[in-house]
Formats: structure tokens, C-alpha cells, sequence
């Protein structure tokens, strides 16, 4: 496990952004984050930038159905600035599923209560109806075409790793302001993009599938998993715009 994402899971911190040559569609403006409080000495400024605050998901218990081989499940949703969504109106309803589904199957459809806010970072909520976050991604490949050294980070420290051309390493998944955890000989590192040549050639995978476990507005309190693309579509629920780093809560 990457040096940031244990950190997260055992403080309830995660990283949130989007993969390779994307563009997320949210505010995705860095901002002026804050970063994370510590005893140690300050961190070397291109460390991984610091986390915010999210709910931490055990993958060993959760279900997924129908997803082919090579996907993987992320314990958290892509975006400096992560996907949300907000309810407009009463009476709203949205298609979930008992597991996390590749496919079409039975749905759960699962009533929201009026101006509620499902962001990773709207901690009253997040707690309140004990929402889960996590994404389905599908690493892939990138090919070094050129030797290089770069700084990576790995364990509890910073070390040197020399690339040769023709090495190809697994993108596995993207942290936050072009760090990314990236596989090479079954050793995961986090490294930053910028410091990859501009030679590199990035295999591109299908879109990473965010879903949330959310508490229905319903006298037996239903559990449903969400697809990110189905709340959407669902009349009375729009995209939430975060206004500041690491802050969401629901609507006035």
C-alpha cells in the first residue's frame, strides 16, 4: 500500500483527483490548500500535496458485480476537487443497486431527502447517513521512452529511480496535482507526471465508475449504491460545485 493511501485509511484522509490527460468537469482550481498538521519536520515541497477529509472504506467488504478483469476498486473519488451532487426538491428519487454493478440489474430505487449533499468532503452528511465513497478504475500501462531518474516516493520516504527505455510501469491510480500511484516490478510508488519525460506514452482506459452507498429516505432506511452518473440524471439532482478546499455541506 502507497505511503499516502495508508496514511488516509488510517486517518480518514484521502487524496481525490482524475487520471491522465482529463479534464474533471468540476471547479478543479487547486485553491489554497491547507496543508496537513503534523509534529514532523515541514515536507519537502514536491512532496504528494496534503489530503482532506473523507470517509475511509474497507474494500474487502464491499460487493462488486459484473466488472471484468482488470478492473480495481479505489477507496476514494477522482478530482482535486471531487465529484458531488446536491438534491433541489422534495420527492426526488434515484436508481441504486444492492452491489456495486457493472451492468443493468435490479435497481433499488432509493428516495433523497430535499437539499441533502453527497460530496466526500460534506463530513455532517457523510456521517449522518454513513455514506461510503469508492471508484472502479481500470489501471493501464505507460511506456518510458527515454532514460530518466526521478524522485518517487515510497514507503515512509523519498528515494531515486532510474528508468530505462522501454520500461513500462501500471498506472494504477491518480492522487492530486499530478501525483499518481504508478506499479513497477510489484512495487507501487507515488510519483508526479511533470517529472515523467514528454515522451511518455500513456495507455488510456475506460472512465473510472464513481459510486456511493447512501441511506434511502425510507421508514426501513435502505442501503443503495449509487453510480455518480445516475444520481445525475435523476430530475432534481444537480452537480455541486465546491466552493472552497475540502469543504461541502448540504444546501440552505
Amino acid at each position: 500500500m502507497s505511503r499516502l493511501l495508508a496514511a488516509a485509511l488510517t486517518s480518514g484522509l484521502f487524496l481525490a483527483a482524475c487520471g491522465p490527460a482529463q479534464d474533471t468537469p468540476t471547479a478543479t482550481n487547486p485553491g489554497s490548500e491547507t496543508p496537513e498538521t503534523t509534529d514532523a519536520p515541514v515536507a519537502d515541497t514536491n512532496a504528494p500535496p496534503a489530503v482532506s477529509p473523507t470517509a475511509p472504506v474497507d474494500s474487502n467488504g464491499i460487493d462488486t458485480v459484473g466488472y471484468p478483469d482488470g478492473w480495481e476498486l479505489q477507496p476514494f473519488w477522482s478530482g482535486e476537487y471531487p465529484n458531488a451532487f446536491s438534491v433541489t426538491q422534495g420527492g426526488v428519487t434515484v436508481m441504486g443497486h444492492e452491489a456495486i454493478t457493472f451492468e443493468e440489474y435490479p435497481p433499488i430505487y432509493c428516495g433523497l431527502p430535499n437539499k441533502a449533499t453527497y460530496s466526500p468532503w460534506n463530513v455532517e452528511r457523510r456521517e449522518s447517513d454513513d455514506l461510503d465513497f469508492i471508484a472502479m478504475v481500470y489501471p493501464t500501462t505507460f511506456t518510458i521512452k527515454e532514460n530518466t531518474r526521478i524522485e518517487v516516493f515510497v514507503g515512509d520516504g523519498a528515494e531515486m529511480l532510474d528508468l530505462r527505455a522501454g520500461d513500462q510501469l501500471i498506472y494504477k491510480s491518480y492522487l492530486a496535482e499530478g501525483f499518481f500511484i504508478a506499479e513497477k516490478d510489484g512495487i507501487q510508488y507515488e510519483l508526479n507526471e511533470a517529472e515523467l519525460p514528454q515522451s511518455t506514452e500513456f495507455e488510456q482506459g475506460p472512465e473510472d465508475q464513481e459510486w456511493v452507498l447512501v441511506t434511502c429516505d425510507d421508514a426501513e432506511k435502505t442501503r443503495a449504491w449509487v453510480l455518480f452518473e445516475d444520481a445525475l440524471s435523476a430530475p432534481g439532482v444537480e452537480r455541486y460545485e465546491h466552493i472552497a478546499f475540502g469543504e461541502a455541506t448540504d444546501l440552505p
